[in-house]
């Protein structure tokens, strides 16, 4: 495998996955680089990996929880808000903000299956990356958009 072309490849996807994520660029990024450095030691070990981008999105979507987890414990509540650009306008962040909190309340599994779909994987990676039966994920997907619409309307 070719590390460089497949981080060239990937990195932008996987630095959008956080960021939708995480709602905030510098952890985005962090958690990116922490994940293809973990990729490349991974490959100084081991020869070859079955399906290297779902093992990145799973590592990634791991990295994710335990950053949200970390600061659940660290802040009160609803003020673990995402950042927003100051440049954009009131009625942008002010949506941006209500998604944010609409994700906020579906669960990780829920939350990461609809980044998934936004970035448009099948739903036999999706499985792969969250580890849940392939079977489950369109169930899964359809219930996470319900909360997401109800929270949002």
């Amino acid at each position: 495998m070719n590390f460089n072309g497949f981080y060239n490849d990937n990195y932008s996807c996987i630095y959008r996955f956080c960021l939708q994520w995480t709602g905030n660029s510098d952890d985005a990024k962090d958690i990116a680089q922490e994940v293809f450095t973990e990729l490349f030691e991974r490959l100084t070990k081991q020869a070859d990996f079955i399906n290297p981008r779902a093992w990145i999105y799973r590592v990634a979507y791991n990295r994710c929880i335990n950053l949200h987890k970390r600061k659940q414990r660290l802040m009160y509540g609803d003020l673990l808000i995402a950042q927003v650009d100051v440049d954009d306008s009131l009625e942008r962040r002010e949506q941006f903000l209500r998604v944010r909190k609409a994700m906020d309340k579906l669960s990780e599994k829920e939350r990461a299956l609809v980044i998934l779909y936004k970035e448009g994987f099948s739903y036999k990676e999706m499985s792969a990356v969250i580890e849940i039966n392939e079977n489950s994920v369109g169930k899964t997907l359809s219930r996470a958009i319900d909360k997401m619409t109800k929270l949002l309307v």
